[in-house]
């Protein structure tokens, strides 16, 4: 018998790829927060203080219609699939390889297993995806996906993955979907979503999905109700995606065999918004959400390609049985001129309306945005926006913009919707693919519609921040971990540099790129005894966790932080001592917007009484220099969130023009945890020079601060 080489095997051979299949078992590893999908594309999950989730995806393809992603999260699983693949689940390729904690758990060394096949690394798998998406165009134009090409040997999945159970006690009906494309011809390859909406645990995720062909689909499903939801996608030849038609049927009753048909040509209500200024489309979506009477949600997001339009089908009845939520999103960006951006959703709830929304000032807040940055560079921003009935989470892509930036961005507000994200400084790919360096995190927070705030990335100088909530205290929705924690004789400590002065940003680990070199030390006494020291510059950030004596001691933290690269220009070396009174803590309760572990509900401990800085460099440019002559700083001082906060006594600055050889005196003054630092710096190099700061406050119960930044800012001659 002729034995032939699979075109995946071609591709996996052509990657250098030499993992041998099938693969052994392995030790249970901690699950990772990024993982590899078998096309090339990275999905990187955030996890909020509450637990909920938001799936961030990073496309491998640079164009066309295998950067569109579904995002789907159902029977407790979150899937993130590209619209290339969809025609092939279930038809060559198993839904649970898109399944991203499974693969999280899954991968090894970044490399994504397949059943009895070597496993495909991240070259590999972009191979994989680029192949995938060739016979896709291929498929599309025959009429018919799967069974040859990269499948012709069989289905691919995860090792290990269960078949669903059989339905016992239990009449089964043939639930049969019928549709035309957008073409008018029989549907093929187009996905369809079904869920039952009296348990939502009743379908396995695998029984509730299919796909067109011939223009049909058939279910066998237990009697009930049911929601059912398709995705008709238009592309051309070359992959490009022209446009994306969503048809729901939010709730059928099935009692019998029966049809229903789900037709392009229902989808007949195109997404547009009329905003108060001209805007232009770039980013489009659709989110659907349907909860049964009892068992998990189901919910359904979809994003295009760059300027693709979006149909739907209205459903204007209200539904009955369960929940039902959906809203468009999107993001509008500003003709040629002064730039500014649009990110809006209007959710509606137990119906899907008509698609035009009219947008007023009394729907959006306006975000004067600055992003400042020491190089010119092409970095990455993500605004995740997650509204109070996305139990199961939601999902999204991040978005380009070229650094540093000043922009205008109006954004939807409403009570229920809160925003969270980050911002990248830029992206290399020695690792093999695109990397987020120099990162930001941007805790939940809401907006008010109609008014007006200030957002400040990245503004220098940059220096060790926490966790800051923005929220009220008593507002339990949005739960924050404070940066430095006491329960009994427990002390727990998370603090990490290169952050910047907005509340709730937060650096994002010590991580640099392979030209960087990047540390970071910390050392605790107690009483001027040494108990804890550690290196944290492979991890998160300064993570302490560490039992201390009860008594009454006086308590000294240092943390020392560096990171040199060719990147970084500014704020490049810091040196943070913080001393403070602490001792046994007992009976303390944090409010409802706090709690002592991420993912849970303790809120029995107590905020440790650390003083903070933040700084306000006058005349700042987005690039982080100041002209030569007079220069002030503004300073805040004061402490954790819901410490006990005692009064600022005194804040004293130096400065140093030699990266700190030599300092002076800053005059200094101010009162009631609002200061000013002023003096002279200017350089004879016409390159200019750098200004080092040096600030010490102390209040009145003992506590201190002391903050080292070398070339905290730039002075230009």
């Amino acid at each position: 018998m002729r034995r032939s080489l699979s075109i995946l095997s071609a591709l996996v051979a052509g990657g250098a790829l030499l993992t041998a299949a099938p693969a052994t078992a392995e030790p249970e590893a901690p699950p990772a927060d990024t993982v590899l999908l078998p096309t090339g594309d990275r999905v990187v999950i955030h996890t909020s203080p509450d637990g909920t989730e938001f799936t961030e995806v990073r496309p491998a393809a640079d164009k066309g219609i295998a950067r569109s992603f579904v995002h789907l999260k159902t029977g407790g699983k979150s899937f993130e699939i590209p619209a290339t693949a969809l025609p092939y689940l279930g038809n060559g390729l198993d839904l649970n390889l898109f399944d991203v904690h499974a693969l999280a758990k899954a991968e090894r060394d970044g490399r994504v297993p397949i059943e009895g096949r070597a496993s495909l690394d991240a070259d590999a798998a972009k191979a994989f995806g680029a192949a995938l998406a060739k016979q896709y165009a291929e498929d599309k134009a025959r009429g018919s996906f799967g069974g040859r090409g990269l499948f012709a040997d069989g289905a691919l999945r995860l090792p290990g993955v269960a078949a669903p159970k059989a339905k016992t006690n239990s009449v089964m009906r043939t639930l049969k979907f019928a549709a035309n494309g957008p073409d008018g011809k029989p549907a093929n390859g187009t996905s369809v979503l079904l869920y039952n909406v009296d348990n939502g645990d009743l379908l396995d995720y695998r029984e509730a999905y299919g796909r067109f062909e011939n223009g049909e689909v058939r279910f066998s499903v237990p009697e009930g109700h049911y929601s059912a939801l398709a995705i008709h996608y238009v592309s051309d030849a070359e992959n490009n995606e022209l446009g994306d038609y969503v048809v729901a049927q939010p709730e059928i009753t099935v009692a019998k065999d029966m049809t229903v048909r789900m037709d392009a040509s229902k989808a007949n209500s195109k997404v547009e918004w009329v905003t108060p200024r001209p805007s232009l489309l770039s980013n489009n979506g659709f989110f659907y959400r349907r909860a049964a009477k009892i068992g998990s949600g189901s919910s359904l997001g979809m994003d295009t390609a760059p300027g693709v339009p979006v149909w739907v089908s209205p459903s204007l009845k209200p539904v009955t049985i369960g929940e039902l939520q959906s809203y468009a999103q999107t993001r509008l960006v500003s003709p040629p001129g002064p730039a500014y951006e649009y990110y809006l959703m209007k959710p509606t709830h137990g119906f899907i309306p008509r698609q035009r929304y009219v947008v007023t000032d009394q729907d959006i807040a306006t975000v004067n945005a600055s992003y400042y940055s020491d190089y010119q560079t092409v970095g990455l921003r993500l605004r995740a926006p997650m509204f109070a009935f996305q139990k199961e989470g939601g999902g999204g892509p991040t978005q380009s913009i070229v650094l540093p930036a000043r922009q205008t961005e109006y954004v939807s507000a409403a009570p229920d919707l809160r925003w969270f994200g980050f911002l990248a400084k830029y992206t290399e790919s020695s690792s093999g693919y695109p990397t987020e360096r120099g990162m930001l995190d941007e805790s939940n927070h809401r907006y008010t519609a109609g008014r007006t705030v200030t957002e400040e990335w990245n503004k220098y100088p940059l220096h060790p921040t926490g966790s800051v909530s923005q929220v009220a205290p008593d507002d339990s929705s949005i739960r924050t971990v404070p940066p430095a924690l006491r329960a009994g004789d427990r002390l727990k400590v998370d603090i990490v540099p290169f952050g910047d002065n907005q509340p709730g940003h937060k650096a994002f680990r010590y991580l640099g790129d392979p030209r960087d070199t990047v540390s970071g030390q910390y050392t605790l006494t107690q009483n001027g005894t040494k108990i804890a020291e550690g290196d944290q510059s492979s991890v998160l950030g300064m993570q302490l966790d560490q039992n201390v004596d009860p008594a009454p001691s006086t308590f000294q933290l240092s943390l020392d932080a560096s990171r040199i690269g060719p990147m970084y220009t500014l704020a490049t070396t810091s040196h943070t001592e913080w001393t403070w009174k602490s001792q046994h803590v007992d009976g303390a309760t944090l409010p409802g917007a706090f709690v002592c572990t991420s993912g849970t509900q303790d809120r029995a401990c107590a905020v440790e009484p650390l003083l903070t800085l933040g700084y306000s460099v006058g005349n700042l440019s987005l690039a982080g220099r100041t002209q030569a002559g007079p220069q002030y700083v503004d300073l805040t001082v004061g402490h954790l969130q819901q410490a006990t906060a005692s009064a600022i006594t005194s804040v004293t600055t130096q400065f140093s023009l030699d990266d700190g050889a030599t300092w002076a005196d800053a005059a200094t003054t101010g009162q009631d945890g609002k200061f000013r630092a002023a003096f002279t710096a200017s350089f004879p190099d016409f390159r200019g020079g750098f200004v080092s700061l040096r600030v010490t406050a102390r209040d009145e119960a003992g506590g201190a601060i002391t903050e080292t930044i070398t070339r905290a800012f730039q002075v230009a001659r």
